[in-house]
Order: structure tokens, then C-alpha cells, then sequence
């Protein structure tokens, strides 16, 4: 029995050094920038070795994107295991409530200087405003996220190879995510209780929807 359990703990301290790790670097990114931070100071806030450090990540871009590329990774299995029949939108709303019970998205977890809510996941997307290393990766993740989402929605609304509709109604998922992102900031400035990024991108995905449903509608029925 001993033998069994002794590998679920290690796996378990490994999985919590590496959030210690993520999450003292993203705080850090925030208070001190980017550029700012250096390794060291990531490591000595996480308490860890710097061949700890390098036995998780590569480099000091790939703890600053980690969060974002796991929730990537993680929307799209999501998404893919929805029930046949709904809707983009209703495709949408399940896995932004799945990735909730998860703990993807931690809108609630660290507050910015104001004492407002921030999303960990979101520090990669506002990185990339003013850092070129970080721009490039998430321009990465976000291009093979919505050519996955773009073969998703192909195959489960019939259309066929090469149609364009389907790779519209996915720029417009991945869209209304960075209006979630920055529009948050907007929102936690004019409201004591704002709502998650989540809920706001729900509430974007919304306003495209109105004029998207014609790509779908009919099609889930054939």
C-alpha cells in the first residue's frame, strides 16, 4: 500500500511546488514588471532552488504563460466533450463552468493594489501588451487554439473542409475572451463586486451572437 500512496504524494508536492512557483512569478510580474523580475527573485519569493525552477520551466516566459497555456489546452478539451447539439454559445457557457470547478478560472484569487480581483491567467495577455517575448507565445497558443476550435465547430455543424463560417464563429470564442480580459480592468474600476472574466465573456460572446446564430442555426438540427 505504501508503494502505491508514495508516488501520489510526490506527484502532489510536485503539483504544489509548481503553483508556488507560478503564482509567486505572476504576483511578481505585477508588482514589478516583466523585465523586473529575474529568476532569482522568483525563486527566493517560491522559496525553491534555482534547479528547481529549471525543472519546471525553461525559461522565465514559460512561468509567465503557464497558467494561460493550460487554460488554453483545457477550453479546448472542454469544448470538444460537449454534448452534440449545442450551441456554440451553450458549448461556451458549460465549459467556462467546467473550467470553474477546476480552478482555471481564478478571477477571485489575487487582487491588484486597488484591492480588486485579477485573473492569474490573464497577466500572460496583459504581458503582452509591452513585452515582444510574450506577445509571440501567446499569438502561438492563440492561433493553434482557434485552429482547433475552427476543426470543433467544422465537424460538429457539418461544414465542409475549407469553409470559412466555421473558422469565423471560433475567431469570435477567442475574441470574446480578450474583451473578458481587458474589459475587466475597465469594469473592477466602476464596480465594487464586478463580475469574473468568465461572466464577461458569456456576456461578449452574447453581442456576437446576435448576429453569428444564422451560422448555426439549422445546421444543429440536420
Amino acid at each position: 500500500m505504501t508503494q502505491v500512496e508514495a508516488p501520489n504524494r510526490r506527484e502532489r508536492k510536485k503539483a504544489a511546488t509548481r503553483a508556488r512557483i507560478i503564482e509567486e512569478a505572476t504576483a511578481l510580474f505585477r508588482e514589478n514588471g516583466y523585465q523586473g523580475t529575474t529568476i532569482e527573485d522568483i525563486t527566493d519569493a517560491a522559496d525553491v532552488a534555482p534547479r528547481t525552477f529549471y525543472s519546471y520551466f525553461n525559461a522565465k516566459v514559460d512561468v509567465a504563460l503557464a497558467q494561460f497555456e493550460e487554460w488554453a489546452e483545457r477550453h479546448i478539451l472542454a469544448m470538444e466533450a460537449r454534448p452534440a447539439g449545442e450551441s456554440p454559445p451553450e458549448m461556451a457557457a458549460g465549459t467556462l463552468e467546467q473550467l470553474t470547478e477546476m480552478g482555471y478560472l481564478t478571477s477571485q484569487r489575487l487582487r491588484d493594489a486597488d484591492g480588486q480581483p485579477f485573473p492569474p491567467i490573464a497577466v500572460a495577455v496583459a504581458l503582452s501588451e509591452t513585452e515582444p517575448e510574450v506577445a509571440g507565445r501567446v499569438y502561438q497558443v492563440m492561433v493553434r487554439f482557434q485552429d482547433r476550435m475552427t476543426d470543433l465547430f467544422r465537424k460538429r455543424l457539418g461544414y465542409p473542409i475549407g469553409a470559412i463560417e466555421p473558422r469565423v464563429i471560433a475567431a469570435a470564442i477567442t475574441a470574446t475572451w480578450f474583451v473578458a480580459v481587458y474589459g475587466f480592468a475597465d469594469v473592477c474600476a466602476g464596480d465594487d463586486d464586478p463580475p469574473s472574466t468568465d461572466e464577461l465573456g458569456l456576456i461578449g460572446l452574447r453581442a456576437y451572437s446576435d448576429g453569428l446564430s444564422r451560422l448555426w442555426e439549422g445546421r444543429l438540427d440536420g
